[in-house]
């Protein structure tokens, strides 16, 4: 157990079974209870601003494993990671490996410095073998190797979520997510020459609509980035981790905002300008996951040491484990931002679509639909210079190169790698989605 603080572990009535719930495992563990309690030890859903939540989760270990890290994860319902700290960045200075039939227990302790809102925690647990740990500890290797020698055994998704308030004096101590210790000096200056210059405005907010392209990954985003950066050169907001330049920052006018990974009702809290326009455009959820199957693994750069670690979890698994691992790991989002604009009752374009009539839909939506100023003739030329033959130096679409942004260019890709068991499982979880957007008729495929 990880003990942080004098507060017990609590009574079984107030701990929650979780172990009908779905889990990404491995098979040598699974979660089996968790419980979110106030520093009173009862349960709790509701915390007030720096208020200390104390997490406990459980763990069945069906075999043998290295030295052991429970952890957590708090994420927005959007998502966002904003906080993840699991027992190894504790540091323990002893930890043994763990035998089959054991019963793992982890209590951790979150002081919540956040910003107002609702919170999801994931729990999970891995290890690593105890020479790899302790080279770790000594520094005898750094976090990237480290990483990719640890074993994931279970997720648990939205373990357990809970709310967020201010305290009874209403005072927000910060803005964002979360609170960073720091001071400000604040100072002023007389201007030079003792007048102040204006101000330039932005050349980029000139006169047309403020256009935003709405998609999820694998589905051709940066394509279709690539066509708008040509077309509008001096209107494009480049896009951020996180979308964070929707998200965070003011809109800018008469702007092109290609690639936005947001749902729906994320976009819905977005302060519009009255001339928005917006198109959305989805892929078939089987192709998406196997494009994010041998990007992932291959042919992305690796952004960080949690991209370090998925590629490597990929090359430790066949094709097979690889795509049902993606499947929970990765495919939920792209589904739910699917959902939720299908819901809303909104026009969806499809990839495959676009790929077989680029130039015509494309005049259609970037002209007639969002009403922005380039000629159809200047259109079909960016069109037609950013075709995949174009791009990969002559290759034909349909002749693969798995190291390359651009690996087959075809739809219909997952039929060459789909098994049973991969059909199976897509179809538990996203079947009638595939079917609610038209790519199938039923379930008999």
């Amino acid at each position: 157990m990880l003990a942080t603080t004098e507060v017990q572990w609590p009574a079984e009535e107030l701990l929650l079974g979780v172990s009908h719930r779905r889990q990404i495992s491995d098979g040598k563990a699974r979660c089996i209870r968790v419980a979110l309690c106030d520093s009173e030890g009862q349960p709790a859903r509701r915390f007030t601003y720096g208020q200390t939540a104390h997490l406990f989760f459980e763990f069945d270990v069906a075999e043998n494993i290295g030295v052991p890290a429970g952890g957590a994860e708090l994420t927005t319902p959007d998502g966002v990671v904003v906080h993840g700290k699991a027992a190894y960045q504790f540091r323990p200075a002893d930890p043994k490996p763990v035998p089959a039939g054991s019963r793992l227990r982890f209590h951790q302790t979150f002081e919540l410095r956040l910003q107002p809102g609702r919170y999801l925690i994931n729990v999970g647990l891995a290890s690593v073998a105890p020479q790899v740990y302790h080279d770790y500890l000594t520094g005898a290797i750094g976090y990237a190797e480290f990483a990719a020698q640890v074993n994931d055994h279970c997720r648990l998704p939205e373990a357990v979520e809970f709310d967020l308030v201010l305290g009874p004096e209403g005072w927000l101590p910060h803005h964002g997510l979360v609170d960073l210790p720091g001071s400000m000096v604040v100072g002023a200056a007389p201007a030079v020459g003792g007048v102040a210059q204006p101000v330039e405005p932005d050349r980029r907010t000139a006169a047309g609509p403020t256009v935003f392209h709405i998609t999820h990954w694998k589905a051709g985003s940066q394509w279709i980035y690539q066509i708008l950066r040509e077309c509008f050169p001096d209107r494009i907001v480049e896009p951020r981790v996180g979308e964070v330049q929707v998200r965070h920052y003011a809109i800018q006018e008469g702007c092109v905002y290609p690639t936005v990974y947001l749902s729906k009702t994320e976009f819905d809290r977005i302060a519009l300008p009255p001339d928005a326009k917006w198109f959305v455009v989805i892929r078939d959820l089987r192709d998406t996951l196997v494009s994010a199957y041998f990007s992932f693994k291959i042919s992305h750069p690796v952004l960080g040491s949690d991209f370090a670690a998925l590629r490597q979890k990929l090359w430790d698994l066949d094709k097979e484990g690889g795509l049902l691992y993606l499947l929970d790991y990765f495919l939920p989002d792209c589904a739910r931002i699917q959902l939720s604009w299908l819901e809303a009752g909104e026009p969806l374009v499809k990839y495959e679509d676009l790929l077989a009539n680029d130039v015509e839909l494309l005049t259609e939506i970037l002209i007639g639909r969002c009403g922005l100023p380039i000629s159809p003739q200047r259109l079909r030329e960016v069109v037609l210079a950013n075709r995949f033959e174009a791009q990969t130096g002559g290759r034909r679409r349909g002749v693969e190169d798995v190291t390359a942004h651009q690996r087959k260019g075809v739809a219909g890709d997952w039929r060459n790698h789909f098994t049973d068991r991969i059909k199976r499982a897509f179809k538990a979880r996203y079947g009638g989605l595939l079917v609610a957007t038209g790519y199938e008729k039923d379930l008999d495929w």
